[in-house]
């Protein structure tokens, strides 16, 4: 009986120590930032002037605009023309560098970053602007109007996230302000190294709102991509400066951070007490208390709240909770549109409701 009870002592020892690895990989991978990977995948299999064909992959078939990366050029992808079951051919809407046949390339949702920045023809300024943390880089675009649109791109992302937003946003003359935080690229890390989701990164945005206000900005449009949505949400909950808003663009917005940890969880097939154990992980290594970052129902500004049918990293479910709870959001779902594809899926209408909406918003236009 002795053996048996040891036995039985060691494997609880060791199903806790995997449950508690489990937990502490997902806190990982929610707390320390990566970039989605560049890695070149696909393969080109041709391309002329007006089409290119690439691997039949989840990404590739995906209808909407997207762009495509090698490495010595890119290209934006439009509609798919044709597929079977090994190709996909989409029409080629610009291009350039060099994508030889048969060499790979990395999908994008960006679409304008890189050596594509320029078809925006817009003329785009290095600034920096004084945060807690040190000087924090960032984009600006003049305009004619005293709103200033200030962008906040998400974890996984960077400043080229709102890249896509820029001409529609500029042509209506808004001077733009794209944005980095504690932990970007090029921007300073937090005290710990580990991203907050939100609870303190909400202070750079202050700090930008605050740099917006001092050159000329008399009201704000804040626009949040994915933890940035999370991040607008917290500063309008917690700043000073709320006031200066003046209005909210949310695109796939992470509104609460328990029920995204759950949905991560339930993607990749794990008991969902494992959700619970990662909360107490993360709260353990940020001093994060979750109640705080449930943005649920504390917005009170005219917003506009794209979201993906097919998200599968912030659940849409929680935008639908959102969008109904507050009559003052302007909700659309987005279908064939996973995480911050929204303006992938169909760039007209996205672009159109942008417009509807900011033409209502007073003091804007």
């Amino acid at each position: 009986m002795f053996i048996l009870g040891l036995i039985v002592l060691v494997l609880l020892i060791i199903i806790l120590a995997a449950i508690i690895g489990i937990s502490w990989y997902i806190s990982n991978r929610l707390l320390r930032r990566t970039p989605t990977s560049k890695a070149l995948t696909i393969p080109v299999t041709a391309i002329n002037d007006q089409t290119v064909t690439l691997k039949n992959t989840k990404n590739t078939r995906r209808p909407g605009v997207f762009g495509i990366m090698g490495a010595e050029g890119q290209a934006i992808v439009g509609p798919i023309l044709s597929s079977d079951s090994e190709t996909v051919t989409r029409k080629l809407v610009h291009s350039t560098g060099k994508l030889p046949t048969n060499a790979n390339v990395a999908w994008n949702t960006t679409i304008y970053g890189g050596l594509l920045r320029d078809q925006l023809e817009l003329t785009i300024q290095d600034i920096l602007i004084p945060s807690v943390p040190g000087d924090l880089p960032a984009w600006f675009v003049p305009g004619k109007l005293d709103t200033w649109a200030i962008l906040v791109h998400g974890a996984s992302g960077t400043q080229e996230q709102g890249l896509r937003f820029f001409r529609t946003l500029s042509n209506l003359g808004f001077p733009l302000l794209d944005i980095t935080y504690r932990g970007d690229e090029g921007a300073p890390a937090s005290s710990d190294g580990l991203t907050h989701l939100g609870d303190t990164e909400w202070q750079d945005l202050e700090a930008s709102v605050k740099y917006a206000l001092e050159h000329g900005a008399q009201h704000i449009l804040l626009y949040g991509i994915s933890l940035g949505g999370s991040i607008v949400e917290t500063f309008l909950d917690r700043s000073s400066y709320a006031h200066a808003i003046q209005a909210t663009v949310l695109d796939s917005p992470v509104l609460n951070w328990r029920a995204t940890i759950n949905a991560l969880v339930k993607k990749n097939h794990l008991p969902s007490f494992v959700a619970s154990i990662t909360e107490k992980i993360i709260s353990m290594r940020t001093g994060i208390h979750f109640d705080t970052l449930d943005q649920m129902g504390k917005s009170q500004v005219p917003t506009l709240l794209f979201h993906g049918v097919g998200d599968t990293t912030a659940p849409i479910a929680v935008s639908d909770t959102f969008a109904t709870a507050h009559p003052h959001v302007i909700y659309h779902r987005i279908a064939d549109a996973d995480h911050t594809q929204c303006w992938n899926a169909n760039p007209e209408e996205y672009e159109a409701k942008l417009r509807s909406f900011l033409a209502q918003v007073p003091a804007t236009i």
